[in-house]
This record gives structure tokens, sequence and C-alpha cells, in this order.
């Protein structure tokens, strides 16, 4: 028994980039369960031995660690986030390269980040893949949102990033660099997980049992839980129209995508649950006003089609459904999860640059939430650039006009605008960039810019939706996909944290 403590007391001192690790190889064993439940056996085999290795390999790392007293600061916190998202991937892929002999290494890394990073993009025929994998592929994303979800508390927070940086007048920065003892950090991890990862895995479960009673089938309803909770898009070999669920099922999906705009929206709900507490939210208030507005952009545009329209005149029903069909893939893409609704009309959809392609990008790059699995800008930093174009304005047309302010205020409203703008260069600079990359290697310029779009915003599902399937990303050539793979992990823990950690660096050279 006294060992057995010792033993996990050692264990809770291991570095993050090791228990990240363990969490993940445990993940295994729930699909191996899930092959031996279907009859499945290689494939639980392989899950289940692949599962095993990584334990035994973490705990000859915690003996080999046992004896030793390391520190950690929450700027090596950040190193061992990063090289989680590039490295972990490195063991999620072999189950997926042992059980298809055929496929390339590499392809099944790089699908393994888009699942981490919760990016979601197809890099395999749908049906060339198992259910096993494709359970696997939504489990690994499912782990990699509730992975940034806690870590936006734990580490990017006392460092000021992840958008939480706007809010900041760098106090909690002050002790970032400050050592402290593995124990002490793991044991701060360890309390934010124990309040969150519940919330996050009721979510998912609540999510499973609704659509699992509306109609859709029992291991689709999972893959779908799954992945709207951790907004990566992924799905199953089943098309989106054809889960059963219908309305209700897409419904209830954007009710739990609320989570995804703002972080503040599970508080609301089990305290102050009304209209007015919602639309108190400036991501919320903002993402719905968005929401609303795109969604009647593309109800003007279908209506110019004649898409309202039947023999008889214009249809009720019809009408109704293009409206839900638009409002659904609106917040589906703001969120950065990228389902098309069963209601969403094909005639908006196009393989060049369109105004549909542009609004969808659009929609991706304004994102989600701060501190929320969603990826993109953010709303919050929209937000203030936008209140700080309209104060602008304002100046302008008014330059004789007093308004009277606290010193203080408008020192912090100054940050926050500089932060969110820095981020926003910053995003357009590296979006020109991997989009350039992937030009100049291969691709035409509208697929690149697109490519480029969905890994900064993790919205890998928009390549399926506006038909940019006329090649599989596996064909593409190496150095592409290691710049997809670059432009996944970069928009997954955002372009601050990289460049900070650049600095960083050299600053200590």
């Amino acid at each position: 028994m006294s060992a057995r403590f010792k033993f996990s007391e050692t264990l809770k001192g291991l570095p993050l980039l090791f228990q990240i690790f363990g969490l993940a190889c445990s993940l295994m064993f729930v699909i191996a369960v899930y092959s031996l439940l279907t009859s499945l056996f290689r494939e639980a085999r392989i899950f289940f031995y692949i599962g095993l290795t990584g334990i035994l390999i973490l705990s000859l790392l915690t003996i080999a660690t046992s004896n030793r007293e390391l520190k950690e600061t929450g700027v090596s916190q950040l190193f061992s986030l990063i090289l989680s998202f590039l490295f972990l991937p490195i063991f999620l892929a072999l189950p997926t390269w042992i059980i298809f002999p055929g496929i390339n290494w590499f392809d099944a890394y790089l699908d393994m980040v888009g699942a981490l990073t919760t990016t979601g993009f197809p890099v395999f025929e749908k049906e060339f893949l198992s259910q096993p994998v494709h359970l696997w592929r939504a489990l690994v994303a499912w782990f990699g949102g509730g992975l940034i979800w806690v870590a936006a508390f734990v580490i990017l927070l006392p460092v000021n990033f992840g958008g939480l940086e706007i809010f900041s007048n760098n106090k909690n920065s002050q002790n970032s660099n400050r050592k402290l003892t593995l124990d002490e950090r793991s044991t701060t991890f360890l309390k934010v997980s124990r309040k969150l990862i519940p919330i996050y895995l009721g979510l998912t479960i609540a999510l499973w049992v609704c659509l699992n009673s509306f109609g859709t089938e029992g291991y689709t309803s999972l893959i779908r839980a799954l992945s709207v909770i951790s907004t990566s898009g992924i799905s199953g070999p089943e098309k989106f129209e054809l889960d059963g669920a219908g309305f209700k099922g897409e419904l209830v999906i954007v009710l739990f995508l609320f989570v995804a705009l703002s972080n503040n929206v599970i508080k609301i709900f089990f305290e102050q649950l009304s209209l007015k507490s919602i639309l108190s939210d400036v991501e919320i208030r903002l993402g719905l006003s968005v929401t609303i507005f795109a969604t009647f952009i593309f109800t003007l545009k279908q209506a110019s089609l004649g898409d309202f329209y039947t023999g008889l005149g214009v249809s009720f029903g019809n009408l109704i459904e293009i409206i839900w069909g638009n409002f659904f893939t609106v917040f589906s893409f703001i969120t950065t999860n990228g389902y098309v609704s069963a209601f969403w009309n094909s005639s908006l959809s196009s393989l060049d640059l369109s105004y549909t392609v542009i609004i969808l990008m659009g929609l991706c790059l304004f994102g989600g939430g701060v501190a929320t699995t969603a990826g993109g800008v953010k709303l919050l930093r929209i937000s203030i650039l936008f209140s700080a174009f309209s104060n602008e304005t304002g100046k302008l047309l008014h330059p004789s006009s007093i308004v009277l302010k606290k010193n203080n205020s408008i020192k912090g409203l100054e940050i926050s605008v500089f932060m969110a703008w820095v981020f926003f260069m910053l995003f357009i600079v590296s979006t020109a960039a991997l989009t350039i990359i992937l030009t100049v290697f291969e691709l035409r310029f509208e697929d690149a810019l697109l490519l480029a779009v969905a890994c900064l915003t993790t919205t890998g599902p928009i390549i399926e939706m506006v038909g940019l399937n006329n090649f599989l990303i596996a064909d593409l050539s190496i150095i592409s996909k290691i710049a997809l793979i670059i432009g996944m992990v970069l928009g997954r823990l955002e372009i601050l944290v990289a460049l900070s950690l650049i600095t960083f660096g050299l600053n200590k050279v």
C-alpha cells in the first residue's frame, strides 16, 4: 500500500509532458474495449498492446526520475504543451499505421496532429478507415480539446496568453518564470482538471444521450458528441444528413456549441440563466450577431436564386428549412466545428472563392470564445478591435468632444487594443506565409488559402464542405505536410505563444 502511494506521488511529480503522455495511452484501452465488444479482435489487440507499451515506458520514466527534484516554470510548461502537440501524435499514430499497412506513417502522424489540435481535416478517404479508427480520431480530438481547455487556465492564464492577455496588466506574468517544484505545478494542474474535466465529460455524455434518443445510431452519436464538444468537426463514415436525428439533433448540437462561444456559458446556465445574462456576455452577443447577419446574407442570396419557391408560390416549410440550414451551418463554422446542416442548400457550395467560401472563411477567422475549445482570432479580440475602431471614428467625427475617463481605464484599454491588434496582424501574416508556402510547392492559390485558414483556425471540415476533395491531403508533398503541421499547432496554441517562446529563447542565448 505504501509502495503504491509512493509511486502515485512520484507520478504526480512527473513533468507535464509525461502526464499528458500517460493520459493519452490510457485512451487506447477505451478503443481496445470497443473493438473487443464489436468482435474486431485484431484492432483490439493492436490498441491494447500499444497502450500497454506506452504505460510501461511511462513507468520506466517514473522510476528513472523518482530521485530527482526537478523544477518547472510557466515557460517550461508552455514548451511541454507545444511538444505534446508535436510529438505525442508520433505515438498516437501507431495504431492507424499498424492496422493499415499500406499507408505512409507520416500520413498517419499528420492525421493525428489534425485530431489532437481539433482541426479534424480528412487525410484519408472515410471509407478506407475502420470503425475503431474513426472513433480513435474523434477520441483523440476530444482529448486535445480537453487538454487545451485545462491548459488555458493552468498554463496560458498565468503567462497572459490564449486571449486572456487583453485582460492583463501583467501581474500574472511577473511570476510566470518563478521556479516551482513539479509537485506544486502538478497539484495545480490536477486541481483545475478535477473541476473542468467532469464538466467536459458530463457535457459529452449528455449530448451523446440526447443524440441517441433523437434517432442517431449509438456509434455515430458518440462520434458526434466527441466532435461537437471538442469543436473538431470529425465525423464517422456516415454523412451528417443521414444520421437520423434531423432537426432535433441539429438543435441540440447548437445548444451545446454555445459552450464554444464563451467560457461563461456554464456559469450562466447554473447560476443566472436568463436572456439578459446571456446577452450581457460580449462574446455571446457578438457571436449571435455575426451568425444572424451571415444567415440573413445566405438567405437573401437563396431568395434571389428562387430556392424559396415552388410551383404554387412560396413554400413556408421550405423557407424555414433554408433559414435553419443557414443558421446551423453559420453557427457551426463560427465555433470552428464545421458541421454542415442537412438542410444546407447545395446551391450555395462552390469550388472556387465565391462569396460563400469567403463568408465561411471569415466566420472561421472570427472563431469562438477565449479559453474554449474553439479556434480562430477569438470573439473577444474582435470585440476589442471593433470598440477601438468605434472610439477612433468618434474622435475623427467629433474632435472637440471631451470624454472623462480614469487614467487606469484608458491605459488598460490601450494595452488590450494593442495586444488584440498584435495578435490579429500575426494571424494575418501567418495565414499569408502558409498560403505562399503551399502555393509555391504545389497547390492553386485558392486551395492553399483554404488549407491555411483551415489549419490556423482549426476548422478542417471546411475543406470537405466547399469541395476541396479533388486531391487527398495524403498526396501532398512532405514539405506541404510539414507546413500544415506547423500551421495546425500554431492555430491551436496561438501564434503569440510560439513567438514569445522564440523570443524567450533568443534572450536566453
